[in-house]
């Protein structure tokens, strides 16, 4: 997030005064978000050239649209909008939390790809259930339709199921340690539902994977205060805020090894519960 921000001070700090007002006046960083799914490459792929590099076929390059200076290019597939930062947000609060969410869960279960994991009926839902969570909150927060929202998730898990991909779940939920924390995909959907008064329960299935993964990954004993530890120190949650109840919850049924139909169940239950306290 904020690359362009992040560039744009790196080349500043090589101009003197003068170079940047001609650098604001002239030059534009323009952020994108990328949505094509690139797996690691195997050798089959790349079928004896090893610059060869294979893709899923969907390609649009959102692109922001007020960072062009001097008018904006003619680019095939390229989509100029503003304000990018919708762009920025749907692109890791839905498909790069739903996508790591699908790699826990198969992780948990023992699946090695991506299209295994999403191809359970249990999963499936969950995942589902957690985009429609982050839709709902991104719709409210910029106004934008939840129609084209949702027709982004349903094409969301038709691809998750291109098992020519070959996705692995451990490439998918590598690093925990950064997917869990304050304003990345877990934990920054997650907030942004709370804020829009919606209960984000399934997208907390994905987050306690995250923690018990870390946890797994660190050789560290799958107990509730290393979980609450977690949440404490990496994501940035205070003890007694509802989001970390929340997670803990369901953290408990990993840590106890419950099926991932059960996990559904308690997602379900904390939604319905927060709906009742709602009403």
């Amino acid at each position: 997030m904020d690359a362009n921000k992040v560039l744009e001070g790196m080349l500043k700090a090589e101009l003197n005064e003068e170079e940047i007002e001609w650098f604001d006046a002239n030059i534009g960083l323009v952020e994108v978000s990328i949505g094509r799914m690139v797996p690691v490459q195997t050798e089959e792929m790349k079928d004896g050239a090893p610059l060869r590099v294979c893709v899923e076929s969907y390609g649009f390059l959102p692109a922001d649209k007020a960072a062009f200076k001097g008018g904006v290019p003619e680019i095939k597939n390229m989509v100029p909008f503003e304000p990018f930062d919708f762009y920025i947000k749907r692109k890791l609060y839905v498909h790069n939390m739903s996508h790591a969410t699908c790699a826990y869960l198969g992780l948990y279960t023992g699946k090695d790809y991506i299209y295994q994991s999403i191809d359970d009926a249990d999963t499936e839902l969950i995942v589902s259930n957690a985009m429609t969570e982050s839709t709902m909150a991104l719709s409210a927060k910029y106004g934008v339709s939840l129609e084209e929202l949702v027709k982004h998730t349903r094409d969301l898990l038709r691809r998750f199921t291109n098992s020519a991909l070959m996705d692995t779940c451990k490439r998918v939920g590598g690093d925990p340690k950064r997917k869990l924390s304050p304003a990345d995909r877990l934990i920054g959907s997650s907030r942004t539902c709370m804020e829009q008064g919606i209960c984000p329960a399934y997208i907390s299935v994905g987050t306690a994977g995250a923690v018990y993964e870390y946890l797994t990954e660190n050789e560290l004993p799958q107990t509730r205060e290393n979980a609450m530890e977690v949440l404490r120190t990496i994501s940035g949650l205070a003890d007694d805020e509802e989001l970390t109840a929340m997670v803990l919850r369901l953290y408990e049924l990993y840590r106890n090894g419950a099926d991932i139909r059960a996990i559904r169940k308690l997602a379900a239950k904390i939604s319905a519960e927060h709906a009742e306290a709602v009403i």
